[in-house]
C-alpha cells in the first residue's frame, strides 16, 4: 500500500507516479460517467463546442450526484479554460477544450483534454493537426505535463475505423508526430473508464519531455449502443490522499 505521508525531501512525493495514474483513471471514470448521462444520438450533427459543453456539464453532474464516490467532492470539470503556460497572458492565453482538476492530495492535479469531431469532413488528419493532437506535441498545451487527453466525437463509423484512420495518418509521417517503433499506439483499459481508449507516446523533442496521450473515442451517432452490465472488476488498490481507491490497469 502507498504511504501518502512518505515524502522525499526536496523532490516530488516518492509515490507521485502512482498518484498521477490513479488521478488519470478517475478522470476517465468521470468522462464515462458524464457520457452515460447523455443521449449520444441527439448530437450526431452538432459541432464540437456544443458537444463539449454538454459533456462537461454532464461530467460535473456525475461528480455532484448523491451516488458519486467520495473523491468526487474534490474534482471539478472546466470547459474552455485558459492555459497558464507562463508565456501568454490575459486574453492572449490559449484555451484548452476541457480541464479536469482535483484539489487533493495537495498541491492538486490537472488533466488537459482537446476534443475533435470525427465524421465526414472532420477527418483523422484534422484530429492530429496543429489544432488537435499537434497542440500537445508542440507544447502549446500541457507543456509541463507528462500526460494529456484527446476526445474524438465519432459521428459516424466506429472506434475500429477511426483508430485505424488516426494511426494511418500518423504513420504517413511518424517523425512529424514524434513517434517511433511499433509500440507507440496501444489500446488501453481503465477499470471504470470509457470503452474505446487508446494510448500514444510522443517524444516532444522541442519541449524537452515526452508525453503520453490518452485517446478516448466516444460515439455520437444514430447507431450508438451503451455497454450494459457491471464495470470491469478492480484489480489493484492504491491510496490516493486519505482515500482508498481502485487503480486502473
Amino acid at each position: 500500500m502507498i504511504d501518502a505521508n512518505k515524502k522525499t525531501v526536496g523532490t516530488r512525493s516518492a509515490n507521485a507516479r502512482d498518484f498521477r495514474q490513479a488521478f488519470i483513471g478517475r478522470v476517465h471514470e468521470v468522462i464515462e460517467g458524464g457520457y452515460r448521462r447523455l443521449e449520444p444520438a441527439a448530437y450526431v450533427r452538432e459541432e464540437e463546442p456544443a458537444i463539449t459543453g454538454v459533456l462537461r456539464k454532464a461530467m460535473n453532474g456525475y461528480l455532484r450526484d448523491l451516488s458519486a464516490p467520495d473523491w468526487a467532492d474534490y474534482f471539478s470539470v472546466h470547459d474552455d479554460p485558459p492555459v497558464e503556460d507562463g508565456i501568454r497572458k490575459g486574453k492572449r492565453r490559449n484555451r484548452i477544450d476541457i480541464r479536469v482538476d482535483s484539489s487533493r492530495p495537495r498541491p492538486g492535479a490537472s488533466f488537459s483534454i482537446e476534443a475533435k469531431r470525427l465524421a465526414r469532413g472532420y477527418t483523422a488528419g484534422k484530429y492530429v493537426s496543429g489544432e488537435g493532437l499537434g497542440s500537445f506535441l508542440c507544447g502549446e498545451y500541457a507543456r509541463d505535463e507528462d500526460e494529456a487527453g484527446m476526445l474524438g466525437y465519432m459521428q459516424d463509423n466506429d472506434a475500429t475505423h477511426w483508430s485505424g484512420e488516426i494511426v494511418a495518418v500518423i504513420e504517413k509521417n511518424p517523425a512529424a508526430h514524434e513517434v517511433s517503433g511499433n509500440g507507440w499506439w496501444k489500446p488501453h483499459a481503465f477499470a471504470r473508464g470509457p470503452q474505446n481508449v487508446f494510448v500514444s507516446v510522443h517524444t516532444r523533442a522541442a519541449v524537452g519531455r515526452p508525453i503520453t496521450i490518452y485517446h478516448t473515442l466516444l460515439l455520437f451517432s444514430d447507431d450508438v449502443t451503451k455497454s450494459g452490465g457491471e464495470y470491469r472488476a478492480v484489480s489493484e488498490a492504491v491510496c490516493f490522499g486519505n482515500l482508498q481507491i481502485s487503480k486502473s490497469v
